[in-house]
């Protein structure tokens, strides 16, 4: 076990014993048994050493880290702390914000976060994890300290974005990258008659068929998902509140939106890009709309189920629209007044889930069977800088490498801005996804939709 990750260790088990001594403080009353007093003290014992076994963790670790000659600020990562809940994926900004700060201010990383988030031992706990650069160029697949800080917080940083997007909350067939280049899934192709695997009827003593199947396969690699916010030096000390909490919201909200455009759109895909869902649909797996009323919106949804069923499918079939499409068919009524479908008060369309998102397309509603949608992520990191030079464009086809000329062609980078000239810092998040539907008809469109 690595000094760091005593250090985790350490920490969640002085976290505990410090919860144990809380809650046998509040039940502790003058009348209470000698045993509850003995109790409380060997439990304060236990924590004053614990403490002092940390204190020579981290003593450790600043000495070590003081031999090696950092290239960069810390890459963070969050990790498992054994605490799950809402907001554990918070943790990958928190501690990453906390170990850039320290880095511009010329600070320990403890007093930042004694400063920005008290006894809050998590936060603590992840900023500790990482705090070490190291040459040759670390990669994740090197071996050495570089491999050990790829962690599975993937879910985590879904989980964050899970109210903004759509994607988090399908049931898709998921995968997580982990170290690997890539993925393959196998697939099912259209079942025929034969062959198949289904069982047979036979009498006692004959032989039993032998069955197959008619397999495929596909492949997910890693497609790279990345942003960097910037701001000065100056507004990263005295904002309130602060800006690296800013930069975490928009950055959220902003991803969520650019990831269900690319997941429900459609554009056609290559080596750096997913296919958008859309993109090759068959014609006959796209239902067109013909008004708002109660017969107008059955017909569409029954076109849809009905094709989907008709290829064999739809063992987790979801509904996704707009909310502005939802809340249409909450108030479509029948010939008699009646509600037309009243279990869409409890996100379900005839049987199926409802996914809603102002991420839809406002005109298109999805039908889709999340067992046939492979979708695979990585684990997101955020990097702070303050001595990097960057070509500040917005549209990410622009952009280009710093140089004198691009390409031999003479282009040059323009604008650009250097953190270190401008006392400015950045901070940069980058995930690695990629998503692909095992077979057609998973994907059905109800379109034109104004219901």
């Amino acid at each position: 076990m690595s000094i760091s990750e005593k250090i985790v260790a350490a920490q969640e088990e002085l976290s505990g014993l410090k919860d144990q001594l809380t809650e046998q403080a509040k039940s502790f009353d003058e009348t209470a048994e000698e045993s509850a007093g003995i109790a409380m003290e060997e439990v304060s014992e236990s924590i004053e050493k614990k403490t002092q076994n940390l204190n020579v963790l981290l003593k450790a670790e600043a000495a070590l880290g003081a031999q090696a000659q950092p290239v960069a600020p810390a890459i963070v990562h969050a990790e498992s702390l054994g605490r799950k809940g809402q907001g554990d994926a918070d943790l990958l900004v928190a501690s990453a914000a906390a170990t850039m700060e320290a880095y511009i201010k010329r600070v320990p990383v403890s007093q930042i976060l004694e400063e920005r988030y008290g006894d809050d031992d998590r936060v603590k706990a992840v900023a500790g994890v990482v705090n070490k650069a190291a040459q040759p160029i670390a990669t994740t697949t090197g071996t050495g300290w570089a491999a050990e800080l790829t962690r599975e917080s993937f879910a985590q940083f879904m989980e964050l974005i899970q109210p903004e997007s759509v994607v988090p909350r399908l049931p898709l067939d998921r995968y997580d990258f982990a170290q690997s280049s890539s993925i393959k899934f196998s697939r099912r192709e259209a079942t025929p008659a034969l062959p198949n695997l289904a069982g047979a009827f036979r009498a006692e003593g004959d032989p039993i068929r032998i069955g197959a199947a008619s397999l495929g396969s596909g492949t997910l690699t890693p497609k790279s998902m990345g942003v960097i916010g910037t701001f000065t030096n100056e507004l990263f000390q005295r904002s309130t509140p602060n800006i690296a909490a800013e930069i975490r919201k928009w950055m959220i909200e902003d991803t969520a939106i650019a990831l269900d455009g690319a997941f429900l759109g459609t554009t056609i895909g290559s080596a750096t890009v997913p296919s958008g869902i859309q993109a090759g649909i068959a014609a006959g797996d796209t239902h067109a709309s013909a008004g708002n009323t109660h017969a107008n919106i059955t017909a569409a949804i029954r076109a849809a189920m009905q094709s989907m069923s008709g290829q064999n499918l739809g063992r987790r079939p979801v509904f996704v629209m707009h909310p502005s499409r939802a809340w249409g068919i909450q108030l479509a009524l029948t010939a008699t007044g009646g509600a037309a479908f009243p279990s869409m008060a409890n996100g379900t369309l005839l049987g199926s889930p409802v996914v809603t998102s102002t991420t839809v397309p406002a005109d298109v509603v999805f039908m889709i069977d999340g067992s046939e949608v492979a979708f695979a992520g990585g684990t997101p990191s955020f990097l702070g800088t303050e001595v990097a030079t960057l070509h500040e464009e917005a549209l990410q086809s622009d952009v280009l490498p710093i140089a004198t000329g691009s390409a031999g062609a003479g282009v040059v980078a323009t604008p650009a801005r250097s953190l270190f000239q401008t006392n400015s810092s950045a901070l940069r998040m980058t995930i690695e996804l990629d998503w692909s539907i095992k077979r057609s008809g998973a994907v059905q469109l109800i379109t034109g939709v104004n219901w």
